[in-house]
Formats: C-alpha cells, sequence, structure tokens
C-alpha cells in the first residue's frame, strides 16, 4: 500500500541508526546517542517501531524521570526527535512521535560571579599585568571576551568615556552597533596603558595580540592556583559585572542595556541578587 511503513523492530531499527550516526557525528554524541537507545530498548524490549505511539513515550519518560534528571531526559528527547525525523525519511514512521510531548523544564540556572573578596584574590594571583589590566576591564565594563580581546585604541572615546563597538571591524554579538560608557577604574586603567601603547590593541600578552583560547586557559590556571570555584571562567567577568550593579540596586532594565541584551528575559536572571533589598522595601511599610 502507498502509505504503509516498512515493518522493522525496534533494536533492528536502532541498529541501522546508529551506523548511520557513526558516519555523521562525533564519538562523544555516537555515545550518547547509545546511551539514549540502550535505555529505550530496555524499556521496550522487542516491539516493531510501528507500535511506538505518543501515549507510550509519555509514560517512558515519565518512568525515566525517577532514576535521570530533567536535562538528561531533555537531551534525550533531542536525540529521539532526530531518530524520528530519520524514521520518516526512510518510511519506518509515518509522524514524529515526540511532536505532542513537551520536554521538561530545565531549572532556573543560577549565575555565577566572584564576590568583591573573591574578584580581588583572583588580581592577587594574577602576576602579569597585562592579564590584570584585562580582567579590571573586563569586570568594569561587561563586555565580552571577543570584545576585550579585539579592542582597539581608535574604539575608545576619553573625551566622551565610552568605548565604541561599530560591528564593522569590531565584531559584537548582537551586530548592532553600541557604546558602552567607562568608569573611573576603567579610565585610569586605560589611561595608563595608553601613555606606554605599543600596538593598536588595548591588550596585548608579551606584545601579542592575545588569543581567546590562551586567555581560557590562562584564566582557568589562574582560578585553579588561587583555590577559587573551578566553575568560574572568562564570562565570569561579565556575570559579576552585571551581578555587581543589580546588588547595588541598578534597576534590572538598565543592566539589560549595559549588557546589550537584546530580549530583558536574558537579563532577568540576575534580578534573584536584589530579593534582600526588596525585603527592605516592603519592611518600610511597617
Amino acid at each position: 500500500q502507498k502509505n504503509s511503513t516498512i515493518p522493522i523492530t525496534l533494536p533492528d531499527f536502532f541498529f541501522e541508526y546508529l551506523k548511520y550516526s557513526e558516519s555523521i557525528h562525533s564519538k562523544n554524541t555516537v555515545l550518547s546517542i547509545k546511551s539514549c537507545i540502550n535505555s529505550m530498548e530496555k524499556h521496550f524490549s522487542n516491539i516493531p517501531i510501528s507500535e511506538l505511539s505518543e501515549i507510550k513515550l509519555m509514560e517512558y519518560y515519565r518512568q525515566r524521570s525517577k532514576v535521570v534528571s530533567s536535562f538528561v531526559i531533555r537531551r534525550e528527547q533531542i536525540y529521539f526527535q532526530s531518530i524520528c525525523k530519520w524514521a520518516i525519511k526512510r518510511n519506518y514512521l509515518k509522524e514524529n512521535l515526540l511532536q505532542g510531548i513537551k520536554k521538561p523544564k530545565l531549572p532556573e540556572k543560577q549565575p555565577l560571579f566572584f564576590s568583591e573578596a573573591e574578584f580581588q584574590i583572583l588580581l592577587n594571583s594574577t602576576y602579569d599585568k597585562d592579564l590584570r589590566d584585562l580582567f579590571i576591564i573586563g569586570v568594569n565594563s561587561g563586555l565580552r571576551e571577543m570584545e576585550l580581546l579585539t579592542l582597539t585604541w581608535n574604539q575608545i572615546s576619553f573625551k566622551d568615556k565610552i568605548i565604541l563597538l561599530d560591528n564593522q571591524q569590531h565584531i559584537t554579538k548582537s551586530k548592532k552597533a553600541a557604546s558602552v560608557p567607562l568608569n573611573l577604574k576603567c579610565l585610569q586603567v586605560l589611561t595608563e596603558r595608553e601613555l606606554n601603547k605599543k600596538s593598536e590593541y588595548v591588550f596585548t600578552y608579551e606584545g601579542e595580540p592575545i588569543k581567546q583560547q590562551f586567555i581560557s586557559h590562562k584564566i582557568k590556571k589562574i582560578i585553579r592556583s588561587a583555590r577559587l570555584n573551578d566553575s568560574f571562567c572568562f564570562h565570569t567577568l561579565r556575570a559579576t559585572f552585571a551581578s555587581w550593579l543589580v546588588q547595588r540596586n541598578v534597576p534590572i532594565q538598565q543592566v539589560q542595556q549595559l549588557l546589550r541584551h537584546a530580549d530583558l528575559k536574558t537579563s532577568l536572571i540576575y534580578a534573584h541578587l536584589r530579593q534582600d533589598n526588596l525585603s527592605a522595601s516592603v519592611n518600610l511599610l511597617n
């Protein structure tokens, strides 16, 4: 019949798909897909793939959620959605069985940031002045990693106390021109660096432009030697900029503008840091 599917058992189908997966995916991705498949085979056994249904899958994920996290469930659903699409193309399935199944909500990830004491430890453990200056500007400007590493002197207006991100020579994530205000700490560091500049780039290491891979490795090494939180990384400087602003009662809409987030929701992950201040506000009614 024209609309009938090709009969195949779930294990045989998965065997076919894994051969395809191994030809296009990385070794780590294939291992993750195998883990997803092994769990499904254990649950559904040797049934024909045509007997799978949305109801059976919902029950499977309900049982699965008792032994693995919502992160794992969500990842496995993404993998199985791709597997279903592959099955449809080969006429093993008529429709994507996950279409009506909602992915589990992930717990809200709290931003990781340096306390003022931790940031001072980072600076004290950074013996190279170029890197110390880079970290100070990062935490006081909120610039992204590549915006800092590609920053040139012609982007800085000392008169207007701003950094210009024009997105012509300097790539911005939002692909929009922007200006970033400079506070006193930034101006002090940049003024001193300008007196001794030897490159068009504001930040160099041993006279050469700083590569992203190098600085990611370098800051991790410093963080570990200082025995700070091992989850800290270069991006933590930007998160710290936002967190410190919120803790100082800067409105979240202004934090959004300074971070240059297109959507306010992206900035709202920092809003919980104001809870103590909000409690103090309602106590004014006592």
